[in-house]
C-alpha cells in the first residue's frame, strides 16, 4: 500500500509559519500531524512545544514521554489519529539523524515522519527538498520518494 498524506494549502502554511516561529531559524521544532480516525485528510496539527514546553529548549528536539499524555486526550475527545510527525532540520539536509532513526515520535509500524529543511524557512511553497519516511517497526525505517509515496497539498 502506497502511504498517503493529504493537508490542504492553507493548513499547510498554517504549519510551516508555526514550525518557522517556533524554531526562530535557529533550532529544530517539530508537530504532529492529526486527522479523523478513518482516515482522510490531516485536520489540525499540534506543535511539540504545546505538549511539551521544554521540547525545543536545546536546539534539538527532545520530546519527553510526559507530552504523550495531552496528545492522547486531544485525539481522544475530538476523535482524531496522529497522522504523521513532522521536524525541522538545519540547511538542506534532511536524512534521518541518529536519534531520528532510534527514537521514533511514534512508534507504530506505518508511521510517517517528515523532515524539512532549512528550519522550515524555505518550505512555503510546497514539499521541495524534504524528506518523508515510514516507521516499519522494530527500528526499521523505509526512505520514501514521490515514487513510494503520495503526498497531497490541496
Amino acid at each position: 500500500m502506497v502511504p498517503d498524506l493529504r493537508i490542504s494549502w492553507i493548513m499547510w502554511l498554517r504549519l510551516v509559519w508555526r514550525l518557522r516561529q517556533r524554531g526562530g531559524g535557529v533550532r529544530e521544532s517539530g508537530a504532529f500531524l492529526l486527522g479523523p480516525k478513518d482516515g482522510g485528510r490531516v485536520s489540525e496539527f499540534v506543535c511539540y512545544d504545546d505538549l511539551d514546553s521544554n521540547s525545543l529548549d536545546t536546539g534539538i528536539i527532545r520530546f519527553d514521554g510526559s507530552g504523550y499524555v495531552p496528545l492522547w486526550q486531544h485525539c481522544g475527545k475530538r476523535n482524531l489519529k496522529v497522522v504523521a510527525d513532522v521536524h525541522t532540520h538545519p540547511g538542506v539536509w534532511t536524512d534521518q539523524s541518529e536519534a531520528d532513526r532510534n527514537h521514533p515520535m511514534i512508534a507504530q509500524s506505518g508511521h510517517l515522519a517528515l523532515i524539512l529543511p532549512n528550519y522550515s524557512q524555505h518550505s512555503w511553497f510546497g514539499l521541495k527538498g524534504a524528506g518523508f519516511y515510514r516507521y516499519l517497526g522494530d527500528g526499521h525505517w523505509e526512505t520514501l520518494s514521490t515514487h513510494t509515496f503520495e503526498i497531497t497539498l490541496f
